[in-house]
């Protein structure tokens, strides 16, 4: 496995020096992407460092092209200072995201802005006709980004993941990823696409100025996310916010994992297949669809607000924005929870729409460089996290 950037500045400095550089750096870009724009005194306060802290990694990040100064805030007394923010046009990242069969690519921008439309193509279980297609992926990106550099390539993957740190993918699509990353290099990071969602909302969605929140995401199949500090929670086999499988009736139908009652049984929308997107609210199986899966859903939002006490949660996947809005339509009457009692604040659905996992995925290289790592701080804990 080659090193993360993060890990390779260890190696390269031999102590932490380099990783307080590198994590400081992330608390002033995490600070300015939740934000249009800031002075370098607001920068100070918000961060904790020192000024003169500020000012050099400022500078530094001036000179890298990171950021950018726009003017001075207008309507201010005295000298307003000048404001920095986010270059969205630094670099761009590109994301994949794996469904069954298919593979569908997009690139985005620094804040989360699609800058390469992307498109699909067929995974083969040819090593070297995905090649072939990455190629082509490649020229075609390059040719549109001109100039940009690519600050790294995400991968989600519709599949829990194991292994610690998530670099490794479930062997449902082992070969297609290992031939993804191999091709692309180690700037490549993998995620199941639940996360990858609840990470496009953390980048340029509803999340953007949240640090806390749970992500369900509804499709083919049903899963989750929990972000805390606005990190992943990965749990101890790194296959934490599994809320498909949260039972929600032991008589229920029989699920895939073997229990009764499932979540995934009621909220799933693998029976319609392709055929969602030619549905409407009117239709008879939507409505029946919706009568099975509200009273479920109504039942695992308490369950997870009474456990992890989120300041929301949000809901999204590769279910389209319609069928989303029926469902926040129908549990806005939600069981009390020990948490809040206040259903419109409890609850709300993702606007980056069904694309919200490939979105997820071009920001996971993004979020790598724009979020502070606490746990990196010191080299000795990079033995735990291979």
């Amino acid at each position: 496995m080659q090193p993360t950037n993060i890990e390779a500045d260890v190696v390269k400095f031999g102590n932490s020096a380099a990783l307080t550089r590198t994590y400081n750096r992330a608390v002033i870009l995490d600070a300015l992407r939740r934000t249009e724009s800031l002075s370098r005194v607001e920068l100070a306060r918000l961060s904790g460092l020192t000024p003169q802290a500020v000012r050099n990694i400022v500078e530094d990040l001036l000179a890298e092209g990171f950021v950018k100064q726009i003017g001075r805030r207008k309507g201010l007394r005295g000298q307003p200072q000048i404001e920095v923010a986010i270059n969205p046009d630094r670099g761009y990242s590109l994301g994949f995201h794996l469904t069954g069969s298919e593979c569908r690519y997009l690139g985005t921008n620094l804040v989360g802005d699609v800058v390469f439309e992307g498109g699909a193509f067929k995974l083969a279980s040819d090593a070297a006709e995905i090649r072939r297609s990455l190629e082509r992926i490649e020229a075609a990106c390059s040719q549109s980004m001109q100039d940009r550099a690519r600050l790294g390539v995400g991968i989600a993957v519709s599949a829990p993941l194991a292994m610690p740190r998530h670099r490794e993918p479930h062997s449902d699509y082992l070969e297609q990823v290992g031939t993804i990353q191999h091709f692309f290099g180690p700037d490549t990071w993998i995620e199941n696409d639940a996360n990858a969602a609840a990470m496009a909302e953390n980048l340029s969605g509803t999340a953007k100025e949240r640090s806390d929140f749970l992500y369900i995401f509804i499709g083919a199949g049903v899963g989750g996310a929990i972000v805390r500090d606005s990190k992943l929670q990965r749990g101890y086999r790194g296959n934490a916010g599994e809320f498909g499988h949260i039972l929600v009736d032991p008589n229920g139908p029989q699920c895939h994992c073997g229990n009764r009652g499932c979540l995934h049984t009621y909220l799933s929308l693998a029976e319609f297949g392709d055929r969602i997107d030619r549905l409407g609210s009117d239709d008879g199986e939507i409505k029946a669809w919706l009568a099975r899966a509200v009273p479920p859903l109504t039942r695992a939002i308490v369950t997870l607000e009474n456990a992890f006490d989120p300041d929301r949660i949000i809901l999204g996947g590769t279910a389209p924005g319609w069928l989303l809005e029926l469902l926040l339509a129908g549990v806005q009457e939600i069981l009390p929870s020990i948490c809040t009692d206040e259903a419109h604040q409890r609850v709300e659905i993702s606007r980056l729409g069904s694309t919200s996992a490939l979105l997820g995925a071009s920001a996971l290289p993004l979020l790598n460089l724009m979020t502070p790592h606490p746990d990196l701080l010191t080299k000795q804990s990079l033995e735990g996290m291979r």
